[in-house]
């Protein structure tokens, strides 16, 4: 026997090696956290979506059509996910349900869904269940097999057996079980470890004909599903994985996990790469498959010969409306650029190497828009200042004296303290509090109207809207109360048209599209609109500029709530000011100008400079997130942010404020998001010079 005390460089080998079999186990349990996560806001959904939906539907005597839930048998204690995580952990169950439902409908043969890294996912009890209203469809047709990590899987099975109610619709009788625990093999519910790691592991498991002959019956259709689970593996070793599940006969694979489709840099990207790897599971794949192109590539190399796949937006915008209807009246939600930017950051594919397979309207997702080759504007630099104001959507003003001021926001809770931009704009100095200050709120405006500066309208809470009006004394940092709205509004946008008047637009309100506060009476006045109007009826988060000495403006973007659209178009428009008379021409359009939450502000007499926002066709990126407009000539070019601050500086040019600091520049202050689950994050202010 050798000694390791005289043998230094075995003590060493076996050293290494233990550390190495360690920080494998922990970074397995990492992984297996993941599903502790997601569980938990799928039970949110299931506990606060389903019942408003309808969803679940219990057959049973006595439960009076109620719903029936089955996330709760692993997560007792339900936590309430925000709106926005509700409503993406929402559209995850439904992507997964939605495939199966089309694979389904084509055929009459039986269907065995193999889902890899399970994790306490119920699917099977949902499907399975004779009680269930909507899972009839599956009821006959339906077997499933679970596989994960022996550890999870033996919880998950010592949970089924403590469950009366899931144990009896699985048919589960002691008989069944193998002395680990891990192991369960019922009529129609089978569950196998398997560390997907060891591809040869799995390639052994879907050999074994015997212990699951369903694999290998050319009659049954296999499916995969993989939701954010092959993720966390390097790519060769899932790709092994989805290479040897296609080489089964008549098979099909569901995937969903994460994009970087703008890159590594783009803002949510970062935080979400960031997020994964503060938390021990780091994202591999999509380091190698970063967009929906490559996905749809990928699984064509691998044996799927037929791919339909897309970003999770796609996949809303295939929701039938009244369902998407319902879902916007369970929770109020006002976070649509964090919903953007979580679709924007998700495939889902379907691939089969069935080539007869059809991708059915009601389920085949769009092409992806592209927004085509866009020419350089190297009339305006932008630089990075060194104040980060850490707020978004307030809004800022520019008082008669040149200076530059940003009230309200949130940080991340909702403020009302007002901000003064020091001259040179490398710092700020929080005004103190007068005896009477406007309600914290966010989604307001704040114009500069000559003599005094008009906060109109804004929000609490997004089922708390205002329509308060207030009047800002500069010289004094006092307020007062001005009149009210007609109706509350907010996500609107004002700009001020001289003579005392400030003209506002759209946002969430039940009042006219257009209304104009005339700060001499103190009174909100009727608007007369001509021309294109009924294009533009009522939009939520437009932006909107106006050029006095030209008596020209600009609208672009904003939400349609009636056909959940945003805006292509710009639409100029001129006003009477001494009869409230506004006369709009719809102009050109562009991919480009598909923006929601974006500023705008007058460059020069013909020019717009248009900042950030999101839109749901396309993610921004360097090249994208700001534009100019040429308005006479109908031209869109691009501002390229420089490369080192994209990369290495906080930017978020979401819920920001574009003010003009003098003749040559504008400032951009504020703005940041949360983004999804992983974090928030914040923008560096900017200067953009015009040269």
């Amino acid at each position: 026997m050798v000694n390791p005390l005289q043998n230094p460089t075995l003590s060493s080998l076996e050293n290494r090696k233990n550390k190495q079999q360690r920080k494998l186990k922990y970074a397995d349990m990492a992984v297996q956290g993941t599903n502790n996560s997601s569980i938990a806001s799928k039970r949110s959904v299931e506990g606060i979506y389903l019942p408003q939906l309808g969803s679940n539907r219990s057959t049973r005597e006595g439960d009076n059509g109620k719903s029936r839930e089955y996330f709760k048998y692993f997560v007792p204690k339900m936590v309430n996910r925000s709106p926005c995580i509700n409503r993406g952990y929402w559209l995850r169950l439904h992507a997964i349900r939605s495939r199966l439902e089309s694979i389904n409908a084509s055929t009459d043969n039986k269907i065995m869904v193999v889902n890899l890294g399970c994790g306490f996912d119920p699917l099977p009890f949902q499907l399975l269940d004779k009680d269930n209203a909507d899972s009839q469809q599956f009821l006959e047709k339906f077997l499933f097999l679970d596989i994960d990590y022996s550890d999870l899987l033996q919880k998950k099975v010592q949970i089924i057996q403590q469950e009366e109610e899931l144990a009896n619709i699985i048919n589960l009788d002691s008989g069944e079980l193998n002395p680990v625990g891990d192991t369960l093999t019922c009529s129609k519910y089978y569950t196998r470890p398997c560390d997907l790691n060891d591809t040869g592991s799995y390639e052994s498991l879907l050999n074994s004909s015997t212990d699951l002959p369903h694999l290998h019956d050319p009659n049954v259709i296999k499916v995969f599903i993989a939701e954010v689970s092959l993720a966390y593996m390097k790519p060769e070793f899932a790709d092994r994985i989805i290479e040897l599940s296609a080489g089964l006969p008549n098979s099909h694979f569901i995937m969903l996990e994460q994009l970087i489709p703008q890159g590594p840099y783009e803002p949510f990207s970062k935080q979400m790469l960031k997020h994964f790897k503060n938390n021990d599971s780091p994202l591999q794949s999509v380091t190698k498959y970063q967009t929906i192109e490559a996905q749809k590539e990928r699984f064509h190399t691998l044996g799927f010969t037929n791919v339909n796949s897309g970003d999770m937006l796609q996949l809303w915008n295939s929701v039938p409306k009244h369902t998407r209807d319902k879902i916007d009246s369970i929770q109020p939600f006002d976070e649509l650029e964090e919903f953007h930017l979580f679709c924007h950051h998700y495939v889902i594919c379907h691939a089969t190497n069935n080539k007869d397979f059809e991708f059915t309207n009601e389920y085949k997702l769009a092409a992806p828009m592209s927004v085509g080759k866009i020419d350089i504007d190297d009339s305006v630099s932008i630089d990075c200042l060194s104040s980060d104001l850490k707020r978004a959507f307030g809004d800022s003003c520019v008082t008669k004296s040149g200076d530059i001021l940003y009230h309200g926001g949130c940080n991340p809770n909702r403020i009302n303290e007002t901000i003064l931009i020091n001259p040179d704009f490398n710092g700020f100095t929080t005004l103190d509090k007068p005896a009477i200050v406007p309600p914290v709120r966010t989604c307001h405006t704040w114009t500069n109207a000559g003599d005094v500066s008009v906060l109109i309208g804004g929000r609490n809470a997004p089922h708390k809207p205002y329509k308060d009006t207030s009047i800002y004394d500069s010289e004094n940092n006092t307020w007062t109360e001005g009149c009210s709205l007609p109706s509350p509004r907010f996500r609107h946008t004002a700009v001020y048209i001289g003579n005392s008047k400030i003209l506002i637009f759209g946002g969430k309100t039940t009042d006219d599209p257009f209304i104009i506060y005339n700060t001499k009476s103190n009174q909100y006045e009727k608007c007369v609109c001509e021309g294109d109007m009924m294009d533009i009826l009522q939009v939520i988060s437009p932006c909107m500029s106006y050029d006095i000495e030209t008596g020209r403006g600009a609208i672009i973007g904003g939400l349609d709530p009636e056909t959940n659209a945003v805006s292509t178009t710009l639409y100029l428009f001129s006003i009477d000011i001494a009869k409230n008379t506004i006369s709009i021409k719809r102009g050109m359009s562009h991919p480009l100008l598909t923006r929601y939450g974006a500023q705008s502000c007058n460059i020069d007499a013909h020019r717009l400079l248009v900042v950030g926002g999101t839109s749901p066709d396309t993610l921004f990126n360097e090249q994208t997130s700001i534009i100019t407009i040429d308005i006479d000539d109908e031209v869109v070019k691009s501002v390229v942010i420089p490369e080192m601050i994209w990369k290495m500086r906080p930017l978020c040019l979401i819920g920001t404020s574009l003010q003009p600091a003098n003749s040559s520049q504008l400032v951009l202050l504020g703005g940041g998001v949360t983004c999804y689950g992983f974090g928030a994050i914040s923008n560096s202010s900017l200067l953009l010079t015009i040269k």
